[in-house]
This record gives structure tokens, C-alpha cells and sequence, in this order.
């Protein structure tokens, strides 16, 4: 293949099974992520109109107090912003990791390290991304609603279920990746640096 002799070997490296597999994984973690921006900003918003709320009815009492679902959407909202965004945080690098064990003997082990790190992450991230579809499944046939708004709970059940999902379909890729011998981390996909 005489075109392939011109690119750069991380070009090169950029085909194949495990690089289409990669890429369909940091596609669905940047979907998850921007949804999970928007749960940000929703429970961002759902504090100002309580906060805003609260501080009303103490001028006017006739006013009420709060919106009445405030606690209740503000869990949902962030658990939701929690599990939608891990995938890309993962893919990013950003997670927290114990850089002492991948910095030893001048990083020979690194890669041992993180196809380590990887099958564990797989091992957790699978059955739990199972156990809440599970879950979802069960609550939804159950029909169950929350005490305070009687929102059907499998709505933000499913939420995180698809965020769990991401988060392992990205750690079965890292896995891959990482036995491929490529770049399990993409730094250019975080909002920020490791630092911040």
C-alpha cells in the first residue's frame, strides 16, 4: 500500500476494527456529554427558580416557596449529568487515577496498567449498565411514579441506565484499544485540562 508509506503512523493506526470501535464509542460519549451539559444547565436553572422562589415569598407570603419538585428533579438531574458525562471524562482522561503506578519504571508498564485498569473498569461498568436496564425494565412494568410529582420513575431511571451504557460501551473500547496498542486517551475531547 504504497499511499500508507506518506501517512503518519497515527493515521495509519486510525483503521480497522478497533478504531471503528473507538470512534463509535467517543460518538456515543459526546452525545451522552452534551446531554449531560443540558442536565447542567436545567439544574442550574431549577436552583435559580427555587433560590429566586424562596426569596419572594418572604416578601410576599401568598407566594409559594418553591417549585415542589426542586429536590426531587435536582437528584435526578445531576445523577443523570453524573453517569451521561463519565464516558467522555474516561475517554478524555480526566478521571481520577493513581498516576504513581503508570509513571513506574518510566512508564515500561503503563500499558499493563491500563489494559489492568480496563478489565476491571469492564468488569464493573458491564453488570452495572445491565443491573439498571434490568431495574428500568422492572419499574416501568410496575408502573411506579415518585411520592412528590408522580413522575413515572423509569424516566430518569433510563436516563442513567443509557448514561451506565456509554460509560461501558467507552471502557470495552478502552479495553480493546488498550490490547491494540493504541492511545486509550484522547485529551483534545475534555473541556479542560487534567490540572483545572
Amino acid at each position: 500500500m504504497a499511499g500508507e508509506q506518506h501517512l503518519a503512523p497515527e493515521a495509519v493506526a486510525e483503521r480497522g476494527a478497533v478504531a471503528a470501535l473507538q470512534r463509535a464509542a467517543d460518538f456515543a460519549s459526546l452525545v451522552a456529554a452534551w446531554l449531560a451539559g443540558l442536565c447542567v444547565v436545567g439544574l442550574t436553572l431549577l436552583v435559580l427558580i427555587d433560590t429566586a422562589m424562596a426569596l419572594i415569598s418572604r416578601y410576599v407570603p401568598s407566594f409559594p416557596t418553591g417549585t415542589g419538585i426542586g429536590w426531587e428533579y435536582s437528584a435526578y438531574l445531576m445523577g443523570a449529568a453524573f453517569l451521561l458525562g463519565s464516558g467522555m471524562t474516561l475517554r478524555a482522561g480526566l478521571q481520577l487515577r493513581v498516576e504513581l503506578l503508570l509513571s513506574m519504571g518510566k512508564g515500561r508498564y503503563a500499558r499493563m496498567f491500563e489494559i489492568f485498569a480496563a478489565i476491571l473498569g469492564t468488569a464493573v461498568t458491564l453488570p452495572l449498565a445491565i443491573w439498571l436496564a434490568q431495574f428500568t425494565h422492572r419499574t416501568w412494568s410496575y408502573g411506579e411514579v415518585s411520592q412528590d410529582s408522580f413522575t413515572p420513575l423509569w424516566i430518569p431511571q433510563l436516563v442513567l441506565t443509557i448514561g451506565a451504557a456509554v460509560l461501558a460501551f467507552q471502557m470495552v473500547a478502552r479495553l480493546v484499544t488498550a490490547i491494540s496498542g493504541n492511545a486509550v486517551d484522547k485529551p483534545s475531547l475534555g473541556a479542560a485540562s487534567a490540572i483545572e
